[in-house]
This record gives structure tokens, C-alpha cells and sequence, in this order.
């Protein structure tokens, strides 16, 4: 009996055994059909995505194929009236004051005394007129009164590399004739500007002429024709000119390293100053006088590529040259310069030195001579505000005691073009 149901149990066994392995095997082979069937769903997709994609890029390329052709078709004009504010001139405000000590011993001097002062208010307004041409103006307003400073207008292109200015403008004598007293690197102009060319330098009505001329002997020429009334009082007819005075200034730039760079210039200018014409109702009519002017400038500016924020070095020198025919042989000859060295020793200070000859402007001057030294320091502020402290020493045989002056400056601006020189 025993025997048997071992058997029995041994059959049983193998028959469950049997059943399970096929059990298993069905579940194997039908986890490789789902396998199978969601890979074929699964690229069936990706293949649905990419025909959309195209489809979709198909569409818009129509879309933009279809506004053009509809811009070629039609065209849509508009008044313009919301953009008129784009063609507003730009203005802006530059104030100019000073308190200042006169260091003499009585404390004063015949036109200067102890004080504080208001110098001047600087008005300028500059704006594309189209796209040809722009204009600058330049309004002085003076606790005396209100000057005309600048009122111009440049053509660009009046020429192939040459532009053209009609007005009234500051002339390119030299360097720092050019330039407005605020953005001077020193309280004033140069004593022998002033002395020479008179307390407001060569600002006169006419055209300016400036041409770029293909590289001859630097990295850059420039040649400036100027062709103005000879209006200055100290070197022309002044109010009565009768003969427009003739500027040329010759400018040539090189680049002596990657940091460094070098300007020299001459300047020769011609004019009468003899008077032709009516005063007092009375004509009068002057044999001709001529006056000659020369001169030189040279400007040597160090500047590091990666440091350009926080140093640099500028060395810059004029010499004037005048002889004014007043009588037969007899002329005032006067000759005068100056000299400065400015250095940027961080990013907001600026510390200089000029020194300044001339002659006085009148006869028998060859044994007289003023000079004047001239130390300074600067710190910007911002780029709205600088502030100046400088020292004025001025001595010669001219007059009979040295004179002292200390300054304290405060130039501020605002608007869209801040410190300009011209």
C-alpha cells in the first residue's frame, strides 16, 4: 500500500511541475508580444510627431510666403504724427561757477576781487536736420547779458570726404581755440590765446571747409579751410571788416604704439584790418593793413589699452604767432605759447601743470614778457559734475608785482551730450 502511494505522490509531482513550466513559458511568450506590440505603437507615434513637425514647418513657410505677396500687392501708408518727437532737437544745460581768492596783499586788483561768482550758463542744442545735415547751437547766458556763442550747420558729405559749415563758430586755430571755456582741462584759456587773439579767441561768421585727405606723410591728414568776416577786434576790422579773413590748418595724426598717439599741427590765417565803409555817417575808407597769424600745436596722449579708466598722459603745446600792420612800417609783433602736462592717477582725478609766455600785444614789445604757471586738480564727480582746484602764479616785467589767484570751480551739465568742447 505504501508502495503505491508513493507512486501516487511521484506522479503528482511531476504532473504539477509539467504544468507550471508551461504555465511560465506561456507568460514569457506573451510578455514578448506586449514587448512587440509597444515598440510598433511606440514608433507609430514618433512617426505621427515628425509628419506634424514637417507639416507645421510646410505651414509657415507658406504663411511668410503669402505676406510678402501681400505686401508686394498692397501698400500701407501712415502719417508719421506719433513719431514727430523723434526729430526734436537735443538740448542741454552746462553751468559754470567759481569762488575765487586773490592771495595779493591788498586782498583785490583793478578788475578781480575775493568772491564768488557765476560765470556762465551754456545752452546748447544740436539735431539732425535730415539725413544730410545737422545743427549746433551754442547760447551764453552771463550775469551780464546773453551771447551768442555758436550757430551753425554742417554738411557731412558735401564733397566725397568733405564737409562743409555754415555760421558762426570758434575756429580751428590750433587746438584749444576751438573749444568752449567750460570743457577747457584748466579754469581759463591760455594767456598768449587771450593776449593774442583777444579775450573771446577767433569766434567769426563764415564757412569752414574740412577735408580728409588720403594718408601722405602721418597715419591721418587733415586739411581745414576757413573762410570767415574779419570781425575779431584785436587782429581785424572788427565790426567794420571789409576783407573776409583766410584760415588753413594742416593736422596729421600718428599712432606711435597700441597706447600712444601723436598730433601736429600748423595753422597760417590772413585778414585786413583796416576800416572801409560808414561811422558816425561819416565814410571812411583806409589804405590796407594786413594782418598775418601762425601756428603750431603738438599733442602727445598716452592712454593703456586695459587701464584706459584709471591712467593716462597727455602732453600738449601751442605757439601763436601774430603781426598786425598798423602804420607804414610799423607793426605789432607779438609771439607767445603755452605748454601743459595732465595726468589721470585714478579713475575720478585728473592732476596738471601749464606754464604760459607771451608778449604783449602792442609796440616795441621785443624785451617784455608775461608768464604765468598754472598747477590744477580736477575730480570728476560723475560725467555730470567736475570740480577744480587751481593756482594761478603770474609774473614778468610787464607788470610792476606778481600776481596770486586761487580757484575753486564747479562745472555740472545735464542732457544727452554733457561736457562738450565744441
Amino acid at each position: 500500500m505504501k508502495k503505491y502511494f508513493v507512486y501516487i505522490l511521484t506522479a503528482f509531482l511531476f504532473f504539477t511541475g509539467s504544468l507550471f513550466a508551461q504555465i511560465k513559458s506561456a507568460k514569457t511568450e506573451s510578455d514578448s508580444v506586449k514587448i512587440k506590440m509597444l515598440e510598433k505603437r511606440l514608433k507609430a507615434i514618433e512617426n505621427k510627431l515628425e509628419e506634424n513637425e514637417l507639416e507645421k514647418l510646410l505651414q509657415e513657410a507658406n504663411s511668410v510666403s503669402n505676406k510678402r505677396e501681400e505686401n508686394k500687392k498692397s501698400k500701407v501708408f501712415k502719417s508719421g504724427q506719433r513719431a514727430l518727437q523723434a526729430i526734436n532737437p537735443e538740448i542741454s544745460v552746462t553751468g559754470d561757477a567759481y569762488t575765487q581768492a586773490i592771495l595779493d596783499k591788498d586782498g583785490f586788483r583793478e578788475e578781480e576781487r575775493t568772491g564768488a561768482y557765476f560765470r556762465t550758463l551754456g545752452l546748447h542744442i544740436q539735431g539732425n536736420l535730415d539725413p544730410f545735415s545737422l545743427t549746433k547751437v551754442a547760447v551764453e547766458l552771463h550775469p551780464d547779458g546773453i551771447e551768442l556763442g555758436e550757430a551753425y550747420v554742417t554738411w557731412s558729405s558735401f564733397l566725397p570726404k568733405v564737409s562743409l559749415t555754415a555760421g558762426k563758430f570758434r575756429q580751428q586755430f590750433g587746438v584749444l581755440n576751438r573749444w568752449h571755456v567750460h570743457s577747457l582741462d584748466q579754469f581759463d584759456f591760455p594767456l598768449a590765446l587771450t593776449t593774442i587773439m583777444g579775450e573771446d579767441g577767433l569766434n567769426q561768421m563764415g564757412f569752414s571747409f574740412n577735408w580728409l585727405m588720403p594718408s601722405i606723410f602721418a597715419d591721418a591728414n587733415n586739411l581745414i579751410v576757413e573762410i570767415t568776416n574779419g570781425q575779431n577786434d584785436q587782429l581785424f576790422g572788427g565790426e567794420m571788416f571789409s576783407f573776409p579773413s583766410l584760415l588753413m590748418h594742416l593736422k596729421n595724426y600718428y599712432d606711435l604704439s597700441r597706447d600712444t598717439y601723436l598730433e601736429f599741427g600748423l595753422t597760417g590765417m590772413y585778414g585786413q584790418n583796416n576800416f572801409k565803409g560808414y561811422k558816425n555817417e561819416t565814410k571812411i575808407i583806409e589804405d590796407t593793413r594786413n594782418t598775418y597769424l601762425g601756428g603750431a600745436d603738438l599733442t602727445i596722449f598716452w592712454e593703456p589699452l586695459n587701464q584706459a579708466l584709471y591712467r593716462s598722459f597727455l602732453w600738449r603745446s601751442e605757439l601763436y604767432y601774430a603781426n598786425k600792420e598798423i602804420m607804414p612800417d610799423k607793426n605789432i609783433k607779438v609771439l607767445g605759447g603755452y605748454s601743459y602736462v595732465e595726468y589721470k592717477f585714478a579713475e575720478q582725478w585728473q592732476t596738471g601743470l601749464r606754464f604760459d609766455y607771451t608778449q604783449p600785444f602792442e609796440f616795441d614789445n621785443s624785451e617784455k614778457y608775461t608768464y604765468q604757471i598754472v598747477p590744477y586738480i580736477t575730480w570728476w564727480q560723475s560725467h555730470w559734475v567736475k570740480m577744480r582746484l587751481q593756482y594761478n602764479y603770474m609774473n614778468g616785467n610787464v607788470q610792476p608785482e606778481s600776481s596770486n589767484t586761487l580757484r575753486l570751480q564747479i562745472v555740472w551739465a545735464v542732457g544727452p551730450h554733457k561736457h562738450d568742447r565744441y
